[in-house]
């Protein structure tokens, strides 16, 4: 993946994935009635430009996130391994999400030590399993710790005790079906995933332009 991640192929695939993250992003704030900018990820030539503008709309995205939230709990901004509730939730909403694009990895024989995003740390790192998980984190984490929090009287002083219930309802959202164009019919969240990362990983491998599954744009009831 050396010579193929300073591709113009690369880049668009890049692009791809990270249109992908913040379609669904936005997705899931229609539903709440919230918008945020259009994002201008098409007119990025590079990867680090395709990054700087995931970072221009994650900072739009959280704050409309937190609005969702206030007055209840007070969520400033995603900080990764925080103490608060919320980015509690989420990291471990992410981790248990990561784990699932891993089996899916190792299920294929996949190896995970090479990614268009994240680099290896060290020999033990595994950054496409982190690339990947990108495209799903906010259909089921985002929203799941929305709906979690949202549902609560008043605010959370302690969430370690309600982590199993919280994952409880995490792959509740994996088996939710939906109802995917490409093969005209429903299936679980999982086989999306699992459908998509293989057509990432078909691209890479055969230096194409990834062309991704598309979920539903709006509410349907095809799948109740």
């Amino acid at each position: 993946m050396s010579n193929y991640k300073n591709s113009s192929i690369c880049i668009e695939t890049a692009r791809q994935v990270v249109a992908i993250k913040i379609e669904r992003e936005v997705s899931l704030l229609k539903k709440y009635r919230r918008s945020i900018l259009a994002t201008k990820i098409r007119n990025k030539s590079s990867i680090a430009e395709i990054l700087l503008e995931e970072a221009r709309m994650a900072k739009q995205f959280w704050r409309e996130f937190g609005k969702l939230l206030y007055p209840k709990i007070v969520f400033l901004n995603r900080k990764p391994k925080s103490v608060d509730a919320v980015n509690h939730l989420l990291d471990v909403g992410y981790h248990h999400l990561t784990n699932v694009v891993k089996k899916i990895l190792n299920k294929y024989n996949i190896p995970m030590d090479l990614g268009i995003f994240h680099i290896a740390r060290n020999s033990n790192s595994q950054p496409l399993a982190y690339d990947l998980v990108e495209m799903f984190r906010s259909d089921i984490v985002d929203a799941e710790v929305l709906t979690f929090l949202r549902l609560k009287k008043k605010k959370p002083e302690k969430i370690d005790n309600q982590i199993s219930h919280f994952l409880y309802e995490i792959n509740k959202r994996l088996d939710k079906e939906f109802y995917l164009k490409d093969f005209n019919r429903c299936h679980k969240y999982k086989y999306y995933m699992e459908v998509q990362i293989l057509k990432f990983i078909k691209a890479i491998n055969h230096k194409q332009v990834f062309d991704p599954i598309m979920l539903p744009r709006r509410h349907e009831n095809r799948c109740s």
